[in-house]
């Protein structure tokens, strides 16, 4: 049955127009009419039709025009339309098809002619159509695996993953485990092989994993070598545990790529759902920080969530905006803490220690800020500030001979492996003018084990401008002496861990006479962190400790605050010899 499109004749003649519309009608068509050419053209702007019929000959036109202004809109650019002439001119024809016309009929023509010719033009509109709706379809399903699947695996992705697991939290009546799962050694492979390998390994790991878990499970790709798993029913943890063990298990059997027969292990984080977290975000990060804590482990490794795991937040997100716009809109300080000569009672140096002050947040943690900076690089432009701040303040003291005969200023591992460190220590000083001889730089053990011949020849520049340099938090690394001994250093400083309590731990005090002695024998100033009574002061000084720090000689404290204390220091020391 011939469905009800609709027909739009245009004609000048009222009479052949009633007679053509018949028989339109009859032949299971809608028809709509008009008798001039502009009236026309307006119908078919409103009424959109699935075909028009038009003659060459109206009253105010020409069907040339009319076909015209339909090729020039852009509703109306591919409505099939038959123009019926009664021109026997092949110029007359050809420009009608030139100018975008389906077919022309010369009269005469009978109505089974007509009839054929509106059945043709509108068969092959809608296999056009169908043309198009099929590529439009392809596209959308294409967009489709673009926006939920990855393209390498073919696995969901994160946003199909989280919809998957709501939809599982619907269904399932027990626990459900959220896997993170990740690739050991894939970034070596990607290195070694190459991309293509890596691709390749990828697809067959994804193959074996989705052939080991159970039918209620999503399995999907989030990033580079990392994988989400989402499994129902999980009543028992030993459950869970088998799961993973099956899935590590999988990986860990040979994979064949192009020429090479490799290994793969994985590191496996869970979190349960609602135990530890009732939504996906949360449970997410809960699985994350259990996944970093089995990479740290050892290989093919699973480690459940524990509430005293360290989890990422929206917080840490908002810090790390904060960050980034926290030196130029001046919200850092520096604080300085006074160190004590036990030999001589007198205060003469000082640790520059950044604080910072949010308008919003308050004063934040250097514990929660530092690592973040130094992640992000930020703590380049940060260190550096801190650096110049600190001599010019070094400077100005110096001038006011307040008796500082050092200022020590921390450097992070980042900036300590930087290219152009002495470089900028140099511009430093000169621009600050203070005495190369006041500057002390302190550098973790963990910064200079990284590269120890690299750590060496920074060490040796910095040596050579005339600075001090010091080892801090000494004990808590590696603390190998043989690396002490190649190390152009002048202060090892002792954290506070082996002195907090010293006074009633003898093995304390064995570790703290022994590295006191040892630093001695190194030909070494010692500077004991962590002080906070007398006791502990007095034992530093019968173990002939150089330097104490700490709350019982003085807190860390704005540069007015500092200025203040060495001022009422010196003229109470003035005192006492007069």
């Amino acid at each position: 049955m011939v469905s009800m499109q609709k027909i739009l004749i245009i004609g000048s003649s009222k009479a052949q127009l009633s007679t053509t519309a018949e028989m339109i009608t009859d032949a299971g068509y809608s028809v709509e009419q008009a008798e001039t050419g502009t009236h026309g053209i307006a119908l078919a702007r409103r009424l959109n039709p699935h075909l028009v019929v038009c003659d060459w000959e109206l009253s105010d036109c020409n069907g040339h025009h009319v076909l015209k202004q339909m090729r020039s809109d852009s509703y109306l650019v591919v409505t099939p339309f038959i123009l019926l002439s009664s021109l026997y001119d092949h110029r007359h024809l050809r420009q009608t098809m030139q100018l975008g016309a389906d077919d022309c009929l010369l009269q005469p023509f009978s109505d089974d002619m007509l009839i054929a010719a509106i059945a043709a033009r509108l068969k092959n509109q809608e296999a056009i159509s169908n043309h198009y709706l099929n590529h439009l379809r392809l596209a959308a399903e294409n967009l489709n695996r673009l926006s939920y699947y990855d393209s390498l695996t073919k696995l969901p992705n994160h946003l199909l993953f989280a919809q998957r697991f709501n939809q599982l939290i619907k269904t399932s009546t027990q626990p459900i485990a959220l896997f993170s799962l990740s690739l050991d050694r894939l970034r070596q492979i990607n290195n070694i092989l190459g991309y293509p390998a890596g691709d390749n390994l990828l697809q067959s790991a994804s193959h074996r994993l989705q052939a080991c878990l159970p039918a209620n499970t999503t399995l999907a790709r989030l990033t580079g070598n990392q994988f989400a798993i989402a499994i129902g029913n999980m009543a028992h943890l030993g459950a869970v545990r088998t799961v993973a063990t099956e899935l590590m298990d999988a990986l860990s059997r040979p994979f064949s790529v192009p020429g090479h027969e490799v290994f793969l292990t994985a590191s496996v984080g869970v979190a349960m759902y609602p135990d530890n977290s009732q939504k996906l975000s949360v449970l997410m990060r809960q699985a994350d920080a259990a996944l970093e804590y089995a990479k740290r482990q050892k290989s093919n490794y699973c480690q459940f969530y524990k509430s005293d795991m360290t989890v990422a937040t929206e917080y840490q997100i908002r810090l790390e905006t904060w960050l980034r716009y926290a030196l130029e809109r001046d919200e850092f300080e520096v604080y300085y803490q006074p160190q004590l000569n036990l030999r001589t009672g007198q205060i003469e140096g000082a640790e520059a220690l950044i604080r910072w002050h949010h308008p919003q947040a308050g004063t934040i943690s250097p514990a929660l800020f530092i690592p973040l900076a130094e992640e992000t690089g930020l703590i380049i432009s940060i260190g550096q500030w801190v650096l110049e701040t600190a001599c010019r303040q070094a400077r100005q003291w110096q001038d006011m001979n307040l008796g500082l005969r050092h200022m020590s200023v921390n450097l992070s591992s980042v900036q300590f492996n930087q290219g152009n460190l002495t470089q900028q220590v140099a511009k430093t000083l000169q621009a600050s003018g203070l005495s190369p001889s006041l500057l002390e730089l302190e550098i973790t053990e963990t910064s200079l084990i990284q590269d120890a011949n690299a750590a060496v020849q920074t060490l040796n520049e910095l040596k050579a401008l005339g600075i001090q340099l010091a080892v801090d938090d000494f004990g808590t690394g590696y603390s190998s002496l043989s690396y002490l001994q190649n190390l152009p250093i002048d202060t090892l400083k002792i954290d506070n861990c082996f002195v907090r309590g010293v006074t009633t731990s003898p093995k304390n005090q064995i570790i703290l006479k022994s590295a006191i002695h040892m630093g001695h024998d190194l030909g070494l100033c010692i500077i004991a962190e962590g002080v906070e009574t007398i006791e502990e002061q007095s034992l530093l000084e019968n173990y002939q400790c150089d330097f104490a720090q700490g709350y019982l000689i003085g807190k860390p404290m704005s540069a007015q605050h500092m200025q203040t204390y060495l001022e009422h220091r010196a003229t109470t020391l003035v005192s006492l010899v007069s």
